[in-house]
């Protein structure tokens, strides 16, 4: 049995068609990672007081130098220095001038920027209860920011208030999980929103590519007549579908490990390890609800586009076994990718995350289920949408896999 698995893993790694989709997944692995460097620019004063601009690594080296200062524990007190500082250097000028160009760059380099990061969740914080309107810096005492954190929980509860007013146990799940979450936030400035969007996009690429190599595991055999010959053989019936099922597993779920892994270091490197302590409610909203620093965001995000490369491979598997031709079968585990995304942006409901693929594309992947606030309800039950996602695949991946075999054995009776 191991023979015949270690010749079909052996087999499937000479496929061309295999080799050449791992390859492009290996290179987009490199290109999504440095694109979000290279898209980091910013302008930086010489000794003649001459304004010269920044890219890339540079960028990013001389953006940590200004806001180095701030790294650490998101106290208080620190928020209340920073909200001062901001607030002396921006009134003469009016707060509108940051945006339209009228502030002067150099002292938007000494004073505005190296707290913005630190000062970019205020806004939120302290929004419009009724509304959900972000406040203005310039409109927020320094004086309130003791109560910064008793401020983000009354914040939450308000948000809860107007997305899920019906449903009071959703509203009671969301602050009991925000009640994990560690505070003070921590600050180590530096990495991207862009950098998790292109991990996002990432992960969707590279499970299309590995789905569409999987796709013809058994049709393929079908159409060139090899299937008859081997079911002939003596383990030519459960046992080689198992074999060729664990030998496709083996291969594409180490492809998407070696993928995303030098995905991961080339961004982290970039932007610099420290980073990754940064807490996920300084980069995205206040009030996010999973108790993770950015580095523990990448992994949880990596296991889950594991678990829908697992629950979308096992489907394909199921197709494969049961239609003779591989290009329908390519056609059908594609369109299933794409799916939820076009189910999503129609309203979100069960269906956008019970698919096999629901893990993984835009606004529906689980980055942004996990940045968000939406909930699945069953009369008095509520699910919030990044369990139903994890739980449909760890359910689906079996479920399929026992399908493929079963339809496999029962297609020699044809």
């Amino acid at each position: 049995m191991l023979r015949i698995y270690c010749l079909e893993v052996k087999r499937v790694l000479k496929s061309r068609r295999v080799i050449i989709l791992l390859l492009i997944a290996l290179a987009m692995s490199v290109l999504m990672a440095w694109l979000p460097v290279m898209y980091e620019s910013i302008n930086q004063p010489d000794e003649n007081g001459k304004l010269v601009t920044l890219d890339g690594r540079e960028a990013i080296a001389y953006k940590k130098t200004l806001r180095s200062i701030h790294n650490g524990e998101v106290t208080p007190e620190k928020l209340k220095n920073a909200l001062n500082l901001y607030q002396n250097a921006v009134s003469p000028y009016g707060e509108e001038s940051i945006y339209s160009g009228e502030f002067p760059v150099v002292l938007y380099l000494e004073t505005v920027f190296p707290v913005e990061a630190l000062l970019g969740r205020l806004p939120e914080a302290f929004s419009d209860p009724k509304t959900g309107q972000g406040t203005n810096l310039m409109a927020i005492s320094p004086d309130k920011l003791d109560g910064f954190y008793e401020q983000t929980e009354q914040h939450l509860k308000d948000i809860m208030q107007m997305e899920q007013k019906k449903y009071p146990t959703a509203q009671e799940q969301a602050l009991q999980k925000y009640a994990q979450v560690k505070t003070p936030f921590q600050l180590y400035a530096g990495y991207s929103r862009d950098a998790f969007d292109h991990l996002v996009l990432f992960i969707f690429i590279l499970v299309i590519l590995c789905t569409a190599a999987a796709a013809p595991t058994f049709s393929n055999d079908y159409q060139t007549g090899s299937d008859s010959i081997l079911r002939c053989t003596k383990y030519g019936h459960s046992r080689l579908a198992i074999v060729k099922i664990l030998a496709a597993l083996t291969i594409f779920c180490a492809a998407f490990i070696l993928c995303i892994s030098l995905h991961l270091l080339i961004s982290d490197l970039a932007f610099g390890l420290e980073c990754m302590e940064t807490s996920m409610q300084m980069l995205y909203s206040v009030i996010s609800l999973p108790a993770l620093n950015l580095g523990q965001l990448q992994a949880v995000l990596a296991i889950g586009g594991l678990l829908s490369l697992l629950a979308t491979i096992s489907f394909t598997l199921f197709i494969s076994a049961k239609l003779k031709d591989s290009l329908s079968v390519i056609l059908i585990a594609i369109g299933l990718c794409l799916l939820p995304i076009f189910t999503y942006s129609a309203g979100a409901n069960w269906l956008s995350f019970i698919l096999p693929s629901a893990g993984i594309g835009m606004q529906n992947s689980l980055l942004y289920q996990l940045t968000s606030f939406n909930y699945l309800h069953i009369g008095s039950i509520s699910l919030w949408t990044p369990y139903v996602i994890i739980a449909a695949a760890v359910i689906e991946i079996p479920v399929f896999l026992f399908l493929s075999i079963r339809t496999y054995c029962k297609h020699q009776v044809v």
